[in-house]
């Protein structure tokens, strides 16, 4: 599409601008519930008015859902296709070289929070509609951005918006790899806490959030009257994508066990190690996989002392042929050894979509065209809007990043990691795959109206 390319080179630094311009702003959602017009939080309210700010520059229908969400409208058709985008974002955390919340335009690459996860792929699919409705490219279809500002704590955005509106015929969610991500993992939170108070804890932390694998972790002992600081770093990552990463509990608890520890203590910390030391679940007898999905990861996220009792939170990612109850009993069991009981559950169950399905199809050969490869549908681990939505799958913008010419510290770069990138050209070459998409779907619509279903 030679048309789109010379369209794209001349909205390049503007794209580069909306995307820093969102960027600036630490919109990390608030998890207790707070009235319309800002339910997650100012800053949140803040992202999302940054945003339909540019649907107002650019003429484009917009619509504003009492704060949890906002929403773009293009096409001519009547049945409505959803993209869905989110704003907010996880905290920065430590260890950045860069700015997190100042975006760093270097050497081809956007840096800091949210430019990978998800606030670049937001404005890529944004520059989708802006392209396709300039063009007037759509004339069976509707296509309907939805901005969420509560996806890495809760969903209650997507929740909200599908309670009050129709859903779209279809979505997809453009968070995550390409090409089709057709199913997801359970996502299973777990809150552990310790039976007995241990005393000669003055202070203990770790992570930030349970989908980050932590970075950092310390503890502050008082043993024998002497005061004892020790603390980790880790390779932050997704909780999802245990490879590469180190968890700084599991290192914590490590050299934990190099002191003469109270026994509990001793007891305690030998637990967080296992659960800490390794992605798998496998030290704490919960490691299992199938074929569809591959393997449970399971990430020690949290690490907290609670009116002196250790708490700490796992984010387990299970297979989709399986069930909560495949693996809890073990880990209960497994716990209950360390002298940790089950404070808190939650479970988001997993969902799969045929990889034959003509939506899934349809997407792939959009990619297909655009890339030359061979790919096929996958699973993934990362939790999306996509187990919310009715007839939706995942579809980009991830793709290979060079990152070489940063020279970034192993672990850097990564999404929920230490300096966030993602490279510009393959956020362009993105919209060239969703327009392809688009173009798609609202050709099948005009011949095959009974699709939607």
């Amino acid at each position: 599409m030679e048309t789109l390319k010379c369209w794209l080179e001349s909205q390049k630094e503007k794209i580069i601008e909306d995307i820093g311009g969102l960027v600036a702003i630490e919109s990390i959602a608030e998890s207790d519930s707070v009235q319309p017009p800002a339910p997650f939080g100012d800053k949140c309210r803040q992202v999302l008015d940054k945003m339909l700010s540019y649907a107002v520059r650019d003429k484009i229908a917009l619509f504003d859902h009492e704060g949890y969400c906002g929403s773009v409208l293009i096409g001519e058709g009547k049945e409505e296709i959803g993209i869905w985008s989110h704003l907010d974002v996880v905290p920065a955390g430590g260890d950045w070289l860069y700015s997190p919340f100042s975006m760093e335009v270097k050497d081809g690459c956007l840096i800091g929070r949210g430019v990978q996860d998800n606030k670049g792929p937001a404005i890529a699919v944004y520059y989708t509609l802006k392209y396709c409705e300039e063009k007037k490219l759509l004339k069976n279809i509707r296509v309907r951005q939805i901005f969420g500002c509560q996806e890495e704590c809760g969903m209650g955005d997507v929740d909200y918006y599908l309670r009050h509106n129709k859903e779209p015929a279809y979505s997809f969610v453009a968070d995550c790899g390409f090409p089709v991500c057709c199913g997801e993992k359970g996502i299973c939170r777990i809150t552990l806490e310790g039976q007995e108070k241990i005393d000669c804890i003055s202070q203990l932390e770790g992570g930030v959030v349970c989908n980050s694998v932590p970075d950092f972790a310390r503890v502050q002992l008082l043993i024998g009257g002497e005061k004892i600081d020790i603390s980790a770093e880790g390779i932050g990552g997704h909780a999802a994508s245990p490879e590469g990463t180190v968890n700084a509990i599991g290192a914590l608890a490590e050299k934990m066990k190099k002191y003469t520890l109270p026994k509990e203590l001793e007891r305690a910390a030998a637990f967080l190690y296992q659960a800490g030391s390794n992605g798998y679940g496998e030290k704490i007898g919960i490691g299992c996989e199938d074929e569809i999905s591959g393997k449970l990861t399971c990430n020690a996220g949290v690490l907290s002392l609670e009116e002196g009792k250790i708490r700490l939170v796992l984010d387990i990612r299970y297979p989709v042929s399986m069930t909560v109850d495949d693996f809890l009993p073990k880990l209960t069991k497994e716990a209950l050894k360390y002298g940790f009981i089950v404070a808190n559950l939650s479970d988001s169950k997993p969902y799969y979509m045929e990889k034959e399905h003509p939506f899934v199809q349809l997407l792939m050969d959009a990619w297909r065209e655009r890339t030359g490869l061979e790919g096929e549908p996958y699973v993934m681990g990362g939790g999306t809007y996509a187990r919310h939505i009715p007839n939706a799958v995942a579809f980009g913008t991830g793709m290979d990043r060079d990152l070489s010419a940063l020279r970034l510290p192993e672990g850097h770069g990564n999404c929920h990691g230490a300096d966030e990138t993602e490279v510009l050209e393959n956020l362009l070459e993105a919209i060239h795959i969703y327009v392809n998409a688009l173009c798609k779907i609202d050709r099948w619509i005009g011949e095959r109206p009974q699709f939607i279903n």
